[in-house]
């Protein structure tokens, strides 16, 4: 029965209707497909710790005028400040710099590198999410003797191209700072502690010394009789780094943003919107083309509906009768899917040539959001086609 009706459909289309018909899917997916894989492809260019949906962080200050010069301590944000600031529309969230309240000294001994010194520093602590690394590295709990802690990627730039460089010291990678172990001296009114800390990775956002938040709350507790401190830094979350009222805000206020990764956040801006304008106009092409198709579909079953109405009439089931239709649906995409995956394959090894030396994160291999996206779509797509036939016979029927 079922061949009889394929035999049906077969009369009605031809080889070429059914090509054209794969390649505009084939079509509407390059393009959606490839507005995400090149965004994926993309990213890390601008970001070190990069996702499709990387959230944007800005650091402010207050700025800092002639009250240093009396003895005045460094400006700080009031309570109702940072209330201020976290309800302004521009921002989706914030978190204030938990800041050491007990002296840190370190010490870097390695027989390897030749490179020894001890020197007064500071830390401080963010939660994880604001971190710029991979938190893969980025743990600690407290039966841990050994401390995480986060550099800015600029401190080993200046020590390697300023100071090493002037004094004929070696300089340092990153991997090698990574092994050298860092003896860290904390003492505060209520005691002293030894501990070993180790750079589990270098922020390119982030102007300061960071330890995990957990640690640097228990240190706190432990070693210093006022646990509470001044909050004189925020991390911002800001759902649009181009946004006009965010520069007025600050400059209004008084507030200042630390270091260039605001213009790095409105290039990362600017790419996720022209990711998103080529995925539209990607799955606009696609809904064309599925209509279409649909519209095609239709039309072969408006000639046949006599024969499905007589077939329906001596008992066969809808599903017998759309069977036929299914197998075209899915014929269609199991044409255009693979095309379409074949296509952006060739163009990314055309682009990746190009771009794969300005990041070290860029993948080789394709995105696994890519794929995932291109099946889910392609099975969406004949999911609600197969729907609509069937809804069709069976109300004209």
């Amino acid at each position: 029965m079922n061949k009889l009706l394929w035999k049906l459909v077969r009369l009605q289309i031809s080889p070429w209707q059914l090509a054209g018909f794969a390649l505009a899917n084939g079509l509407g997916l390059v393009v959606v497909l490839f507005g995400i894989q090149f965004y994926e492809d993309c990213a890390p260019i601008f970001t070190a710790n990069d996702s499709f949906m990387k959230e944007q962080y800005v650091v402010v200050t207050k700025e800092v005028g002639l009250n240093g010069l009396t003895g005045k301590s460094t400006p700080t944000f009031s309570e109702q400040e940072i209330a201020d600031i976290a309800s302004q529309p521009f921002v989706d969230e914030l978190s204030p710099f938990t800041a050491a309240n007990f002296s840190v000294v370190a010490s870097i001994s390695s027989t390897t590198t030749g490179v020894g010194f001890q020197t007064e520093m500071f830390l401080e602590a963010l939660p994880d999410k604001y971190l710029d690394i991979n938190l893969n590295t980025w743990h600690w709990d407290k039966n841990q003797e050994q401390v995480p802690i986060v550099i800015p990627r600029n401190y080993l730039n200046l020590y390697n191209f300023g100071f090493a460089a002037g004094r004929g010291l070696p300089a340092l990678s990153e991997q090698v700072i990574s092994m050298i172990p860092i003896r860290l001296f904390l003492s505060g009114e209520n005691g002293a502690i030894i501990k070993e800390g180790r750079v589990a990775g270098f922020s390119n956002r982030l102007n300061t010394i960071l330890v995990p938040l957990p640690f640097l709350k228990i240190a706190n507790d432990s070693l210093a009789k006022h646990t509470q401190t001044a909050t004189t830094r925020l991390c911002i979350n800001v759902n649009n780094p181009t946004d006009a009222r965010l520069a007025t805000y600050l400059s209004d206020h008084g507030y200042r943003t630390e270091g260039t990764s605001g213009d790095t956040s409105k290039i990362a801006f600017f790419l996720r919107i022209i990711a998103f304008i080529v995925v539209a106009i990607g799955l606009a092409i696609c809904a064309l083309a599925f209509f279409v198709m649909l519209l095609s579909v239709f039309l072969l079953l408006h000639k046949n509906m006599e024969k499905a109405r007589t077939l329906r009439l001596i008992g066969y089931k809808v599903y017998y009768i759309c069977l036929p239709y299914y197998a075209l649906i899915i014929a269609i995409y199991t044409i255009s899917l693979p095309l379409s995956l074949f296509v952006i394959k060739s163009v990314r090894e055309y682009y990746l040539a190009y771009i794969s030396s300005m990041s070290e994160h860029i993948s080789i291999e394709m995105a696994n959001t890519t794929i995932v996206i291109a099946f889910l779509l392609s099975i969406s797509i004949c999911s609600l086609a197969a729907l609509i036939v069937w809804n069709k016979v069976r109300n004209n029927t």
